[in-house]
């Protein structure tokens, strides 16, 4: 349980420091492309460490999962990872929704915490959720939204037809990589 808690403290710590004044005085230090570099390295070390962490956590109940939570998962997902998909592409979806990235996170963690009630996942889910509703905060503050200029709906589509191919991978995968099976 450790090893989840800390990576989660070195996953989250470093994703926080673009919302902070630290980041241009690293960025002025290190350069762009260290800074980058080191960003990187940081956070493949801290979400390892969940990962790694989150299979080695023993199984230790809190509450009984909601009898709702597995159908809101399974409902909410595709978006989730719709809003994932369209954080890092061009699309109209980023011109309504501002932080198409942190919201899926927040349709992801949300629901996951209500259809498990262990004390790991919810380490993990409550991990998720509560830093993309910090960073939403703080990006919306910190001035760091960039409104996004008009593309082709033909971006939106494949946005929309990726992110249900990445679901349909997901739900067919997610034994292999949670243990829990979903499909099958």
């Amino acid at each position: 349980m450790m090893l989840l808690i800390v990576g989660t403290i070195v996953f989250f710590g470093i994703h926080l420091v673009p919302s902070t004044p630290f980041k241009p005085r690293l960025v002025t230090g290190l350069g762009e492309k260290k800074y980058k570099m080191l960003f990187s390295l940081i956070s493949l070390i801290g979400l390892g460490s969940i990962i790694y962490g989150f299979s080695l956590s023993d199984f230790v109940p809190l509450w009984d999962p909601l009898p709702w939570g597995r159908t809101l998962a399974f409902v909410s997902m595709p978006f989730a990872v719709i809003m994932m998909c369209a954080a890092d592409i061009p699309n109209n979806i980023r011109r309504f929704v501002r932080h198409p990235m942190l919201i899926g996170l927040i349709l992801w963690s949300g629901p996951h915490l209500a259809a498990n009630g262990d004390l790991a996942s919810s380490i993990l889910f409550l991990s998720f959720g509560v830093f993309a509703l910090v960073d939403v905060y703080l990006v919306s503050k910190g001035g760091r939204y960039k409104p996004k200029q008009p593309v082709s709906f033909l971006w939106d589509i494949a946005v929309i037809l990726l992110g249900l191919v990445l679901y349909g991978l997901l739900m067919s995968f997610h034994g292999s990589f949670t243990g829990i099976p979903l499909i099958g």
